[in-house]
């Protein structure tokens, strides 16, 4: 019996503990009510713009490397060595400018006897017109001689004897003035052939100064003072900028609207966001019998900034499509993500992650997380929107 009353007043101790919190919760409610959320904060300032499918060029990206459209090796003609180089890689050249000067005693020596031989020749040549015009005065005179004699001979007044020997120094002042003419011609060749031997020895002369084929830059300079040039190898490299080119290889399958003219965007990773306006210049005829591909040369617009050697992209437009495009001042950036603020039915705004493509006109293609008609912030800045409301009506 005693057992029983002990078991009795257990039961009721756990009874009151489990009704205990009901009792002060109903307590409570007679009480003060607990306090009210804050109304979220109203954002001013914010532009919203519903996302609908637009429709935007269909393209096809092709890799490709810049390069200038004009390259030249700047090498010797004749060997010698290095005396000066003139300039250093990245220095910008003008045409015609000496960039690389080769030691030219040498050939100053080998013009130099040229020249002397010139001389000679020249003063040679004088001589012998001096002879010429000396035996043609001989030749006159006997010729004049001769020319009376004849006549005498006729009269009966001259004798056989004297006659052939005013005939013999006839024929002989003849034959001086031929031999002075003969002589006179050799001097004349010799003369040409001296001052073509001149001439061909000021220019591999001139072969030491090694000049800038056009306007450019230095790209790379391949020898130092007292090094040996030979003819035919580089000395330096000289790209011109006036006009770059992207070359890119693109798919056969994917040339078919592809012509000579037809406009390109280009972008280039050193520049993110930034767009190029290009036109293709030059088509491979032929693919690739391995990779099936075609070579293609895009013209790029004038820019300081471009230089050979950066890595882009070309995108050629193969038709139509529909997607959903957003400003580019609507997106953030939370480390490697993207993300929008959306507006809901209820005018609150939340951020919401998406996966974007690349930029069209201005904007970026949404490819996932946005639905067409939804609202998005399209200045949101640097706030956090997270949470607040928009006004009414908007």
């Amino acid at each position: 019996m005693k057992r029983n009353m002990q078991t009795k007043k257990v039961a009721s101790a756990w009874i009151l503990i489990g009704i205990a919190p009901l009792l002060l919760a109903l307590w409570g409610c007679g009480s003060t009510p607990p306090p009210k959320r804050a109304a979220a904060k109203i954002a001013s300032d914010v532009k919203i713009e519903a996302v609908q499918l637009q429709t935007i060029p269909n393209e096809v990206a092709a890799p490709g490397t810049v390069a200038s459209i004009r390259t030249a090796q700047v090498a010797a003609r004749v060997m010698g060595t290095v005396d000066q180089v003139l300039v250093h890689e990245g220095d910008r050249v003008h045409r015609g400018q000496v960039l690389v000067v080769l030691d030219d005693r040498q050939f100053a020596a080998q013009r130099e006897a040229a020249q002397a031989g010139l001389q000679q020749a020249v003063a040679a040549e004088q001589a012998a017109r001096r002879g010429v015009a000396a035996a043609e005065a001989q030749a006159s005179v006997a010729g004049k001689t001769y020319k009376r004699y004849v006549y005498l001979r006729e009269q009966k007044s001259v004798s056989p004897q004297e006659f052939d020997e005013v005939e013999a120094k006839q024929q002989a002042a003849q034959a001086m003035l031929a031999q002075a003419r003969d002589r006179l011609r050799q001097a004349e060749a010799a003369r040409q052939q001296a001052r073509q031997e001149v001439s061909a020895a000021t220019t591999v002369s001139g072969y030491t100064r090694l000049v800038a084929p056009f306007d450019g830059v230095v790209l790379q300079r391949f020898v130092d003072p007292g090094a040996m040039a030979t003819p035919g190898a580089p000395l330096l490299s000289v790209e011109e900028t006036s006009l770059y080119r992207l070359v890119v290889t693109i798919g056969a399958e994917n040339t078919r609207d592809i012509h000579i003219g037809t406009p390109v965007r280009v972008q280039l990773d050193a520049f993110p966001g930034k767009s190029f306006a290009g036109r293709v210049a030059e088509i491979e005829p032929g693919a690739n019998p391995a990779s099936h591909t075609v070579q293609v040369k895009i013209d790029l617009p004038h820019d300081p900034s471009l230089r050979s050697g950066l890595f882009g992209r070309a995108w050629f437009r193969q038709g139509e499509r529909q997607a959903l495009l957003v400003p580019d001042s609507a997106i953030l950036d939370r480390g490697q993500l993207r993300g929008l603020y959306v507006v809901d039915a209820a005018g609150t705004i939340h951020l919401r992650l998406v996966t974007l493509g690349k930029h069209v006109d201005g904007g970026r293609i949404v490819l996932s997380g946005l639905d067409p008609g939804n609202r998005v912030v399209t200045n949101p800045g640097a706030r956090d929107l997270d949470g607040e409301r928009v006004e009414a009506g908007r």
